[in-house]
């Protein structure tokens, strides 16, 4: 398995740490140089990239982080700062987010633009200055509209959580709004990431 693994171009071994058994890519990762890791993992989801680090010691996690590029490092350090059974443990900072003065040309631009995974892109969340989260816009609702629309005319309310949301409280905001993504927001309504409905089905077969 870590010969395969060493083979494997950088994202093709993300995606693959990504569906192993948690325990088989702790134990991959640990067998790997720390810069040969760095380099599988800033490929990885964020959120399942904090995941994963969290399982090692504290010591081959700062080996790893130390080896990766600053922006994939600071997200993933973010992450790790949470506990893992909150919202923000959860969530993944891969999202798609545009000006809520922007238009469906820039939804479409940055939906062209966006290399995380299917499931976030349910979603197109509005931010206003600051990073404040002012509305979503539904994938749906952009595939039917023409270019030149504002997005403001078709946004709807974003429905939020905080960080400290305990899981259990999630999985029933999920279950009660039949959602596909859920906004994480800090205390100024800042959007810090989002959950999606592949998280909260891992997170209860996880138990």
């Amino acid at each position: 398995q870590k010969a395969v693994l060493e083979a494997l171009d950088e994202e093709v071994a993300a995606e693959t740490l990504e569906e192993m058994d948690p325990d088989v890519g702790v134990a991959l990762v640990e067998s790997l140089a720390s810069d040969r890791a760095a380099d599988i993992v800033e490929e990885m989801d964020p959120a399942a990239a904090a995941d994963l680090l969290g399982e090692l010691t504290e010591v081959r996690s700062g080996e790893i982080l130390k080896e990766m590029e600053p922006e994939e490092r600071q997200e993933v350090a973010q992450l790790l700062e949470f506990g893992d059974h909150t919202a923000a443990g959860r969530m993944t900072t891969d999202y798609i987010a545009v000006p809520d003065t922007g238009t469906v040309a820039d939804a479409v631009q940055a939906l062209r633009e966006f290399e995380g995974s299917s499931e976030a892109v349910a979603t197109i969340y509005l931010t206003g200055p600051a990073n404040v989260l002012s509305g979503a816009v539904p994938l749906l609702r952009i595939a039917v509209s023409t270019p030149d629309v504002p997005l403001s005319t078709l946004k709807e309310t974003a429905l939020t959580c905080a960080p400290d949301t305990p899981d259990k409280d999630v999985a029933e905001l999920f279950d009660k709004y039949n959602l596909t993504t859920l906004a994480v927001t800090d205390g100024h309504e800042r959007l810090a990431g989002i959950i999606t409905a592949d998280d909260v089905i891992a997170m209860l077969r996880n138990g």
